[in-house]
């Protein structure tokens, strides 16, 4: 689709969605007629407002179900939260369940060929043996052993191959995302591209959309990077080696074809001091469980004021048995452990406080 897409347009592409947007983020969704005006998944500060039309790049091809369990999804949850001290009221499995919503975000597919040269080192694997002397407590041993060496060659050829659904970044966030949901290499999507379906409307389930922010122009540096990393394994696979570096690959591309892959994500928040949602965001397919924790600093000044005013007291009452004690020795011992007990307590007072700074220092966002 191109921009200024017509209503019509959409729903032909999409279903029976509505064009909007975040005035805050600035990001575009696609939502279901019957949704109202939902708070933005992207940055939960703004609700989405309705759009004339909406600028969008390509329709989707494929679309990865949401297929988490709820038992996974809790126990992703649960897991998650457990080490956050002095946690908010709101950051409860309940809770956040009740907050979740379900969107998917794009990534774009692109099919183009290739052709061209490429040159590279090759690496062989080789087994050298050897042996080497050892003592074992009664006299030496000699033990023979096989060491794996890599023998490097260069390599070259052409290549002509079209390669399909390379996958490119349709989202100036894609990056951050990917690893949100659990990536290691925010190249490689955290999800299973096998289970992917063809796309439908009915595959929406009521999910909001949202669209490319990255025109495929500007994602082809990214596919093409893709194709050569693809390229490089497939030259090595067929050179018999088992390792490549120095790989080039000098070619021509053909005008790629550009379609979407929907990836499945949900975010839900917590509510922190200062009344903002704190978003937790979900992979739909795995359960990985991602987002910012943050300890209660109200919650941690309530337990401080409470262990303080308990040293009051216990303050107090040394200060009455130390009265009883100039008249009855026999108050003189608990008055000194409650003296004591009162010195712990004015040390422990302050450590709600001190520890729920820390570990909100420790996990803030980067």
């Amino acid at each position: 689709m191109n921009a200024d897409t017509s209503p019509r347009e959409l729903d032909a592409a999409w279903g029976n969605v509505h064009p909007v947007h975040c005035k805050n983020c600035r990001a575009g969704f696609l939502i279901p007629a019957n949704a109202g005006a939902p708070v933005c998944p992207n940055c939960l500060a703004a609700r989405l407002e309705p759009l004339p039309a909406l600028e969008a790049d390509a329709p989707p091809e494929l679309v990865i179900p949401f297929s988490v369990s709820d038992a996974t999804l809790d126990a992703n949850l649960e897991r998650w939260r457990r080490d956050i001290p002095f946690r908010s009221p709101s950051l409860n499995v309940s809770a956040l369940r009740a907050n979740l919503k379900r969107f998917f975000i794009p990534m774009y597919l692109a099919d183009a060929s290739a052709f061209g040269t490429w040159h590279a080192q090759m690496g062989f694997d080789y087994l050298v043996a050897s042996s080497e002397e050892r003592f074992d407590g009664s006299g030496w041993v000699t033990q023979r052993l096989n060491e794996t060496r890599v023998r490097w060659e260069p390599r070259a050829g052409e290549l002509t191959r079209k390669y399909e659904n390379v996958s490119a970044p349709a989202l100036e966030q894609h990056a951050r995302m990917m690893l949100a949901l659990g990536a290691s290499n925010w190249r490689e999507p955290p999800f299973d591209t096998s289970r992917s379906i063809r796309f439908s409307a009915d595959a929406l389930n009521g999910a909001i959309v949202r669209v490319p922010d990255i025109a495929p122009n500007a994602a082809w540096q990214f596919a093409r990077a893709q194709i050569e990393r693809v390229a490089a394994r497939e030259c090595e696979t067929a050179s018999g080696a088992q390792h490549h570096e120095q790989f080039s690959l000098r070619a021509a591309y053909g005008e790629p074809h550009w379609t979407l892959l929907l990836l499945p994500m949900s975010v839900t928040h917590y509510i922190g001091d200062d009344g903002k949602f704190i978003p937790v965001r979900v992979n739909g397919q795995s359960g990985f469980v991602s987002g910012i924790k943050r300890a209660s600093m109200q919650r941690a000044r309530n337990w401080t004021i409470v262990i303080a005013l308990v040293a009051l007291l216990a303050f107090f009452l040394t200060a009455l048995l130390g009265i009883a004690g100039a008249l009855n020795d026999a108050f003189v011992i608990p008055a000194l452990l409650v003296l004591l007990a009162t010195f712990f307590l004015c040390l422990a007072a302050p450590a709600p406080l001190i520890a729920a700074w820390q570990f909100n220092r420790q996990n803030a966002e980067k």
